[in-house]
C-alpha cells in the first residue's frame, strides 16, 4: 500500500477485513476540509476519514493526556480573565466610557471571526 494510506484493518484472525460502507453527516464547510486535507495527501475524502480515525484510536490516550495536563491550565487563565475584564468593564462604565466597552466588543468579535474564518452575524 502506498505511504502515508491506512493498511486494510484486520479482522479478529488477523486476515484484511473488507470495508463496510457507514453513513456519517458532515457539514458542507466540514466536508470540503476533509475533501481537501484528502486530496493533499493523495487520499479520497473515505480513506482520509478513516486514517484519522485510526489514528486518534491508536494515540488517544497520549492526546487525552496532554488534554488533562492543559485542562487546569485553561480553566485557570479563564477565571482570571475574567476577573481582570469584569474588573476594566466596571470601571469604564462607572466612568462613562460605555461607546468605548461597545468598540471593544465588536473589535474583539471581528478579530475572532478573522482567526476562526466564521463570518459575521
Amino acid at each position: 500500500m502506498d505511504a502515508g494510506k491506512p493498511e486494510p484493518a484486520p479482522d479478529d484472525t488477523g486476515a484484511a477485513e473488507k470495508s463496510v460502507p457507514r453513513t456519517f453527516r458532515f457539514h458542507a464547510l466540514e466536508w470540503e476540509r476533509i475533501e481537501s486535507c484528502a486530496e493533499a495527501r493523495g487520499m479520497t475524502a473515505a480513506e482520509f476519514v478513516r486514517f484519522a480515525v485510526r489514528a486518534a484510536m491508536e494515540g488517544g490516550a497520549a492526546a487525552s493526556g496532554a488534554a488533562d495536563r492543559l485542562a487546569p491550565l485553561v480553566e485557570r487563565t479563564f477565571r482570571y480573565s475574567y476577573m481582570v475584564a469584569t474588573k476594566m468593564r466596571d470601571d469604564m462604565l462607572a466612568q462613562g466610557r460605555d461607546e468605548e466597552i461597545e468598540a471593544l466588543v465588536r473589535a474583539a468579535r471581528a478579530l475572532q471571526d478573522e482567526l476562526t474564518g466564521a463570518s459575521g452575524d
